[in-house]
């Protein structure tokens, strides 16, 4: 896609953000001309008056009114949502039945670990920083808008999801929140390269981690090794599934890291900060390691630091499902870190013996496909499993594989769904 086109995509979020707040045409242009895209969300967020709920706390100082896409004032949680505590929800997948093949903003999870920050984007600033770059730099939301762009198609899971099986299927619960499968959403994201941003900023030959900090109240924070960094999908977004970014993920900028745990994902960035020593926080030595009796100290960390995800899959269909007898189809989907979904094969009789099911649409790396089986329902059928295989080789692995840690981090073993025919 030319930078052409991208600028035309970003312009029209820019309108249809001034659009749903308000603005008339000829103001919203008059504001792009004067002020850029950081006096069109501005005058966006002055025009909204939103009321706050019992999850979130006080903004900090640098923050100022909501926007009007925050989850915590909308209803749909109930319905659309299982809550996980802590202001974090889970889609439901069975909402996704009869969507496309991205994951709607209204229908994406929510993984925070404090309250979201209402970030003023008008004082808000990007400061690229540490002994790792020889041209420390600050850059605008405006500057952002300006540089060159792309677009990728990637999934964001949180690093927990499938963390309840580790209780409901082995029998021996994880600490965490009690995500079943739907800490897992596609979008279509707009952003700059992070190479694009670390290269402006002169990146040193010695350099060998790049940090993103975020500024919600604890500064959340998670390096990742300078090759990652520099990989061509890892980018700095300020857009997701054609809209400006939400708050609720991350507005104004997010950086997204293909395949890797969310957490990596940092939300409401303020600063980047390059090293030429490896960099620690407790989310890579105390949290977001492997620690149990398969899993030893490494080093400053506590267990082996969890960066790669690992392959699922899904059905969309509620938790427990209801089923009629008699022939029917069901459609879910499946992802893997490392590439495309192969091939994904369903069992009927608790994973004895498998079927081929069909896979449908889009079918993206580090993002993920939807897949479609047929049968014919009897009450004998008490579950439906599916499995999934990568272009890498890579396949779903029976429960008995799986191996236990005390966060419940990475469950990737294949998930019964419990179905009822009748």
């Amino acid at each position: 896609m030319s930078q052409t086109e991208l600028k035309e995509i970003r312009q029209e979020a820019l309108w249809q953000k001034a659009a749903a707040s308000g603005i008339p045409r000829r103001r919203f242009v008059m504001l792009l001309a004067a002020g850029g895209a950081t006096a069109v969300l501005a005058a966006c967020t002055r025009t909204t008056t939103i009321t706050q709920t019992t999850t979130a706390t006080a903004p900090p100082p640098t923050t100022t009114t909501p926007a009007p896409e925050r989850l915590n004032n909308d209803p749909r949680p109930a319905r659309y949502f299982n809550s996980i505590g802590g202001g974090n929800f889970e889609m439901k997948f069975e909402n996704m039945l009869n969507q496309d093949y991205l994951m709607p903003n209204s229908l994406f999870f929510v993984r925070n670990h404090t309250a979201t920050p209402f970030i003023d984007v008008a004082k808000w600033n990007l400061s690229i920083e540490g002994n790792g770059i020889s041209n420390p730099m600050t850059l605008t939301y405006d500057d952002l808008f300006n540089l060159p762009s792309t677009k990728v198609t990637r999934y964001v899971e949180c690093a927990g999801n499938g963390r309840s099986f580790y209780d409901t299927i082995l029998k021996n619960q994880a600490q965490g929140g009690q995500w079943h499968l739907g800490a897992y959403g596609i979008a279509e994201w707009v952003g700059i390269r992070l190479s694009e941003i670390l290269s402006r900023a002169g990146i040193k030959s010695n350099a060998v981690d790049v940090m993103p900090v975020g500024l919600d109240s604890t500064s959340v924070a998670r390096p990742m090794p300078l090759d990652k960094a520099m990989q061509d999908d890892t980018i700095l977004a300020y857009m997701m599934n054609g809209d400006i970014l939400p708050v609720d993920h991350g507005f104004p900028a997010r950086v997204v890291v293909p395949g890797w745990v969310g957490v990596a994902s940092i939300k409401w960035v303020g600063k980047i900060v390059v090293s030429t020593t490896p960099l620690y926080t407790d989310k890579n030595t105390t949290s977001y390691v492997l620690i149990g009796p398969d899993y030893q100290p490494q080093g400053k960390a506590d267990g082996p630091v969890v960066t790669t995800q690992v392959m699922k899959s899904a059905l969309c269909l509620p938790w427990p499902a209801a089923l009629k007898a008699g022939p029917q189809q069901v459609v879910g989907y499946a992802w893997s870190p490392a590439g495309k979904i192969s091939r994904v094969d369903v069992s009927l009789d608790g994973g004895q013996t498998f079927q081929g099911a069909t896979l449908t649409g889009p079918n993206i790396e580090k993002a993920g496909t939807r897949w479609q089986f047929s049968f014919t329902a009897d009450p004998s059928i008490t579950s439906i499993t599916p499995r999934a295989t990568d272009d890498q080789g890579n396949v779903q692995y029976p429960v008995s594989q799986q191996k236990w840690n005390q966060l419940g981090y990475l469950f990737g073993a294949m998930v019964p769904h419990p179905v009822t025919v009748g």
